[in-house]
């Protein structure tokens, strides 16, 4: 009998000592065993809806992560969603539960897209995003992420920057006159079929000493369709350009044409010109064709692309990144 509460008691004593230890490995304020916590945040620190969501950002992204211990990667997050709920970020649900930084890894190595839908795949060494042509946002990359263990985000919240996939194509107009003037019925055609909707892919490198990402556009669907554009009231006395509101999120990268035709209306006048267009479209740059309507057909007179600061708040800066500063000329 003695012999009996002996055990009980040991086990007791074992028991609370198991439950301390996992208390102790799970608490936050542990280095190496705190909580996988993920953030989407750039260097803006002006935000959509709380302090957590970048200017642009979508509230949902897909992200993978591995750890890397002596040389070998262990899956951590295996394309875990991860989503904005009430006033931060979350990937916990029935089928991905909360995972905890290992002190015992070397480093920890991040890729990610957003937003969900578009991830077609995601894995360390590659992510597929499906793009379209579209007027209404672009489809963002996450830079490729390694956490080495010692460093001062190592077991902290893992924040990932996320730039456009898309590239943006706008126009804009400028015409000395002595009264307002309307320009109407805008529009961009290709002479010839361009790509509208393609899958890009990014393959990472992590053996540089920054890791890096190589893309590849495939599937390709191509269109010969016109890209119309909302009309531009230019004010009497100015020289400045004028911006017409219509912005294309376009697939970047892609075969694209030099020659194109101009076609709009001023003032109900029907008017038309050709244009080469020297410029590959790439991720996360702005391209903004400048035509001069001073003579009988429009003339393009210059291309504002990514390196050129041109728009304010909320736009596509060189890299891919965002800015909220007043930015324009």
């Amino acid at each position: 009998m003695k012999l009996l509460n002996l055990i009980i008691v040991v086990s007791i004593i074992l028991l609370l000592q198991s439950c301390n230890k996992v208390e102790e490995l799970s608490g936050d304020d542990v280095p190496g065993y705190s909580p996988i916590l993920l953030s989407a945040e750039t260097t803006d620190t002006y935000t959509r809806a709380s302090s957590y969501i970048p200017t642009g950002m979508h509230d949902n992204f897909k992200v993978y992560a591995v750890s890397v211990t002596d040389g070998t990667q262990k899956t951590v997050m295996k394309g875990y969603e991860v989503k904005f709920v009430t006033d931060s970020w979350s990937y916990v649900t029935d089928t991905q539960e909360l995972m905890f930084w290992d002190s015992k890894a070397d480093s920890y190595l991040f890729t990610a897209g957003a937003p969900i839908e578009p991830v077609k795949s995601i894995s360390a060494n590659a992510m597929t995003l499906h793009l379209e042509n579209n007027l209404t946002g672009s489809v963002m990359a996450g830079e490729p992420l390694v956490i080495e263990k010692g460093t001062p985000e190592f077991g902290k919240i893992v924040n990932l920057r996320f730039g456009y996939a898309h590239c943006r194509v706008c126009v804009a107009f400028v015409k000395n006159a002595e009264s307002d003037i309307k320009i109407t019925d805008i529009k961009l055609t290709p002479d010839a079929a361009i790509t509208t909707e393609a899958d890009l892919t990014y393959t990472y490198d992590w053996s540089t000493s920054k890791p890096t990402a190589t893309t590849q556009l495939t599937n390709k669907t191509t269109s010969g369709d016109s890209f119309g554009f909302s009309d531009v009231t230019i004010t009497a006395g100015t020289g400045d350009a004028v911006l017409s509101a219509t912005r294309y999120y376009c697939v970047p990268d892609a075969t694209n044409t030099t020659g194109w035709t101009i076609s709009l209306k001023c003032d109900d006048e029907l008017k038309s010109g050709t244009f080469v267009n020297e410029y590959e479209w790439k991720s996360g740059k702005n391209y903004i064709y400048i035509f001069s309507l001073e003579e009988k057909t429009p003339k393009l007179i210059y291309v504002l692309s990514g390196e050129m600061d041109y728009f304010d708040c909320n736009d596509i800066v060189p890299g891919g990144e965002f800015s909220w500063s007043d930015m324009t000329e």
